[in-house]
């Protein structure tokens, strides 16, 4: 069994905004503080602290959830994805069509299709292998083999 886990890109831009963001809420509610200032600058730098925060968490929740495994088994083409598992028997995949970042296997009846999302840009060694992966055990499940002329 070969296995693919597909991450999304570290979010490292929403991170460093965050950062700033609660910093510059730090810097303002001690100002506030010290310094005897207008109320406003309290209630700023407790939002900016609390947007920062909130910005920090959603961007690492949003990246948690584009984590997709797949695993090529011998019997199966199978997708793990946020604990639910999806797999379609190798002799069951009827057209498998790539469109960046999707590529959908579709299935004959009774099975359903499974769609493989790939979270990086479009030149992803990891998900270029498993592309050529899946090619040869379909090739391999169907018969065909390559042309030697």
């Amino acid at each position: 069994m070969q296995q693919f886990t597909l991450t999304a890109v570290p979010p490292v831009r929403p991170l460093a905004i965050a950062a700033g963001a609660v910093v510059v809420g730090a810097v303002l509610l001690v100002l506030w503080r010290s310094a005897e200032l207008s109320l406003v600058v309290g209630v700023l730098g407790a939002l900016l602290m609390l947007l920062g925060l909130a910005l920090a968490v959603t961007a690492l929740v949003l990246t948690a959830r584009l984590r997709t495994e797949v695993r090529l088994e011998p019997e199966a083409l199978t997708v793990v994805r946020r604990g639910r598992r999806q797999s379609v028997p190798w002799s069951r995949v009827r057209e498998v069509t790539m469109q960046h970042p999707r590529l959908t296997v579709l299935a004959t009846e009774p099975d359903p299709g499974l769609v493989v999302v790939n979270p990086r840009q479009p030149g992803d060694r990891r998900f270029a292998a498993l592309l050529d992966q899946i090619r040869q055990r379909l090739d391999a499940d169907h018969g065909y083999r390559e042309y030697r002329g």
